[in-house]
C-alpha cells in the first residue's frame, strides 16, 4: 500500500473496539484464572475479527483520500455506538441486541415504560462527541505525518499487532473447542457475554478421527451456574403429596388438526376421557425448541443459555427427590439435538435411544423397549415415562397402515416435490399418524392391564406441527402458522371429568402443571414462563414461540413475527393467526406492551 493512512486509521480503531469488547466481560462473575484468561482472549479475538471484516468491506475507500477516511471513521463510529448500545442492553436484559430489542427501543410503549431522564441523554451525547473527537484527532494526526514515517509506523504495527492477534484467535478458538468437547461448561458458559462471538467446535472431527465423543457434565441446582437464575427461589414440596404415575407420549411433527376418529381412533377415544386443549401451541416450530419448552416450562429462547450451562430441568430434579423411577425412550437420538446436555443431562442412565431401521421400525422398537422396562419395574413405586416417536416426521409406516390413498407407496421425490404433491404427502402423513395411533392404543391397553391407567396422569402431545403448503410452506421450522406451531395436548387427570379447553395454552404449561400436581408449593412464576393448567387463576394473554432466528407472539387474532437476523432487523411482520396472511401496515396495530412483557420473560431466569 503506497499510502498507509487507511491501515493506520483501522488499527487505531482496533484498540477502541477491543476495549469495548473487553468491557462486556464485567458482566460475568466468579472468574477462575483460566476462564479470565480465555474470555479475555475471546473478547480480543472477536474484536479483531469484526475489525478485519470492516477492513475488507471498507477497503475500497482507501483509494479515495481524504474523504474516504472520513467515511471509514463514520462507519467505525456507528459500529462503536452499536457496541455501546449492546453493552447497556446486555446489562439490563442479559442478552445481546436483536430485532425484538430494536422494536422495544423504537416503540411508543418503550417511551412510556422506560423513563430515561436527562442524565442518560447527556451521557449518550458525550459518548458520541468523544467518538467523533477521537476519529477527527486520528485522521489529522495521520494526515500530518510524513509519508515515510507513516509507512515505517504501519510496518512496525503490523509486526506488533497482526501476528499476536493471529495467535490469539487460534489459541482462543482451540481452547473453546477443547472445553466444549470435554464438557467444561464452567468455561464455555462465560463466552456468551461476548457480542458477535463465533464459537468453534470440532466434535464431529474428534468423533470421526479420534473416536472422542463430547463429555456430558451435569450442572444441577447444587452445582449452580453463574449465567442462570433458575429457579428464582428453591422449590419446596409438601410434606405429604401424591406421587402419581406420569406417562407422556409424543410423536414428532403431529399437528393438532390432523387428529380425528378416522386418522387416530385410539387417541380420539382417549380424548373422550381427558382434558383436550384445543388451542394449544408448542414453544417452537422445531424439535429442539418444542421439547425444550415442554421439559423445562421455559420459553425456548433459554435453550442456548441452558445448553452452555449444561443445566438440567427442575422437573427431573423434583421427580428424583420424590423417588420416581424414570424412563426416557426416544426413537431418535437424544444427542442431536443436544437433549443429553440439556433436558436429560442428569438422566443419562434412564435414556433408551439406540434403535435401528426406518423411523417406523424404530417406533416399534422403542414401544417394545418401554413395555419391557415396565414389565421389570416395581409398579408400587412412582413412575415417570416419556416416549417419543418419529414416524410422522418422516412419513414412515408399515404398508398395512397405508389406509389413506393415493400414497405413492410411501415414496417421495424431494427433487421435484411441490404443491401438486400435497394430497400424496398428506396421505403419507396421515398413514404415519394412524400407525403411531395404533402404538398408542397398544400402550393404553398395557396400562389398563397392569392397573396403571385410571390413577395416572397420561399426556398425548407432539413437539411441533407440520405444514403441507396450506400457508405456502412444506414441513416445519419455516413459519409460525398454526399448521407448524399448533400441536395436540390431551391430558387425562385422575378422577377428573373430561372437558375441552379453548383458551390459549402452551408447552411451557406442562411442567408447572405436573410439579404443582405432585406437591411443589411454589408459584409457577418462580421457575417457569408457564401456568398451572389446573389453576383457574391464570390465563395466557398470548403465546410466545421461537426458532433459531425468529420469535413470534401469538394471540387469537394476530401473530407478530420478529427476526433476530441483522438483515431482517426492521422487517417485522404482523399476520393473521387464522390465515397467516400479512396484515397491511396501515391496518396493523402491534401491541408493544406484549413485546415488553416477552422481553421480561426471556430475561427472567438469567443473572
Amino acid at each position: 500500500m503506497k499510502d498507509p493512512s487507511y491501515s493506520l486509521l483501522v488499527k487505531a480503531n482496533l484498540f477502541v473496539t477491543m476495549l469495548l469488547f473487553i468491557l462486556f466481560l464485567t458482566f460475568n462473575s466468579d472468574y477462575s484464572p483460566i476462564t479470565s484468561a480465555l474470555t479475555l482472549l475471546a473478547a480480543i479475538s472477536s474484536a479483531a475479527i469484526l475489525v478485519l471484516a470492516l477492513y475488507i468491506i471498507l477497503f475500497i475507500f482507501s483509494f479515495w483520500r481524504p474523504k474516504g477516511l472520513y467515511i471509514v471513521a463514520f462507519v467505525f463510529i456507528v459500529a462503536h455506538l452499536g457496541l455501546i448500545t449492546d453493552l447497556f442492553i446486555y446489562r439490563l436484559y442479559h442478552f445481546h441486541i436483536n430485532a425484538m430489542v430494536i422494536n422495544i427501543l423504537t416503540s411508543p410503549a418503550a417511551a412510556d415504560s422506560i423513563q430515561l431522564g436527562l442524565a442518560p441523554y447527556l451521557a449518550i451525547a458525550a459518548i458520541i462527541a468523544s467518538f467523533i473527537a477521537f476519529e477527527w484527532y486520528v485522521i489529522k494526526k495521520i494526515s500530518n505525518k510524513p509519508i515515510d514515517d507513516a509507512k515505517a509506523l504501519n510496518k512496525k504495527l503490523n509486526w506488533l499487532i497482526l501476528l499476536p492477534l493471529f495467535l490469539v484467535i487460534v489459541i482462543e478458538k482451540f481452547s473453546y473447542g477443547t472445553a466444549y468437547l470435554l464438557g467444561k461448561s464452567e468455561i464455555t458458559s462465560k463466552f456468551s457475554v461476548i457480542p458477535l462471538y463465533q464459537p468453534l467446535t470440532f466434535t464431529r472431527f474428534a468423533a470421526k478421527y479420534f473416536d472422542i465423543e463430547p463429555k456430558v457434565e451435569a450442572r444441577t441446582s447444587s452445582s449452580g451456574n453463574e449465567a442462570l437464575n433458575y429457579p428464582l427461589v428453591p422449590l419446596e414440596l409438601k410434606e405429604k403429596s401424591d406421587s402419581v404415575n406420569i406417562f407422556i407420549f409424543a410423536s414428532d411433527a403431529v399437528r393438532n388438526s390432523v387428529l380425528s376418529p378416522e386418522v387416530s381412533p385410539n387417541i380420539s377415544s382417549f380424548a373422550q376421557e381427558s382434558w383436550v386443549y384445543d388451542n394449544h401451541y408448542s414453544g417452537g416450530n422445531s424439535t429442539r425448541f418444542g421439547i425444550f419448552s415442554m421439559m423445562y416450562g421455559l420459553n425456548s429462547t433459554y435453550w442456548f443459555s441452558f445448553l452452555n450451562a449444561t443445566r438440567g430441568s427442575l422437573l427431573f430434579e423434583t421427580l428424583e427427590k420424590k423417588d420416581y423411577q424414570i424412563n426416557i425412550t426416544s426413537s431418535t437420538s437424544t444427542s442431536w439435538p443436544e437433549f443429553r446436555k440439556t433436558c436429560y443431562v442428569d438422566q443419562q442412565e434412564s435414556i433408551h435411544d439406540s434403535f435401528e431401521g426406518t423411523p417406523a421400525e424404530k417406533d416399534r422398537q422403542s414401544s417394545d423397549s418401554l413395555k419391557t422396562w415396565l414389565s421389570r419395574t416395581n409398579l408400587n413405586e412412582p413412575i415417570f415415562s416419556f416416549l417419543f416417536w418419529d414416524a410422522p416426521h418422516q412419513r414412515s409406516y408399515p404398508r398395512e397402515f397405508a389406509k389413506f390413498q393415493p400414497d405413492n407407496e410411501g415414496k417421495t421425490n424431494y427433487l421435484t416435490v411441490d404443491e401438486s404433491d400435497r394430497e400424496v404427502l398428506f396421505n403419507q402423513y396421515k398413514n404415519s399418524v394412524y400407525y403411531n395411533d395404533a402404538l398408542f392404543g397398544e400402550f393404553v391397553a398395557v396400562l389398563k392391564e397392569k392397573g396403571l391407567y385410571e390413577d395416572a396422569i397420561i399426556i398425548l402431545t407432539s413437539d411441533h406441527g407440520q405444514e403441507f403448503f396450506e400457508y405456502g410452506k412444506l414441513g416445519h421450522n419455516s413459519s409460525f402458522s398454526r399448521a407448524q406451531t399448533q400441536s395436540p395436548l390431551i391430558i387425562k387427570f385422575p378422577g377428573k371429568e373430561p372437558r375441552t379447553i379453548t383458551t390459549l395454552s402452551s408447552h411451557v404449561d406442562i411442567v408447572p402443571t405436573l410439579l404443582s400436581y405432585i406437591g411443589v408449593t411454589n408459584s409457577p412464576e418462580e421457575y417457569s414462563n408457564g401456568i398451572d393448567l389446573l389453576s383457574s387463576e391464570s390465563e395466557h394473554r398470548y403465546i410466545f414461540t421461537a426458532n433459531w432466528n425468529n420469535n413470534a407472539i401469538i394471540t387469537d387474532e394476530t401473530t407478530m413475527v420478529f427476526s433476530n437476523l441483522p438483515n431482517k432487523m426492521f422487517k417485522n411482520e404482523l399476520r393473521s393467526t387464522e390465515t397467516y396472511e400479512k396484515i397491511a401496515k396501515e391496518k396493523s396495530t402491534i401491541d408493544e406492551r406484549l413485546i415488553l412483557d416477552v422481553l421480561d420473560q426471556n430475561r427472567k431466569f438469567l443473572k
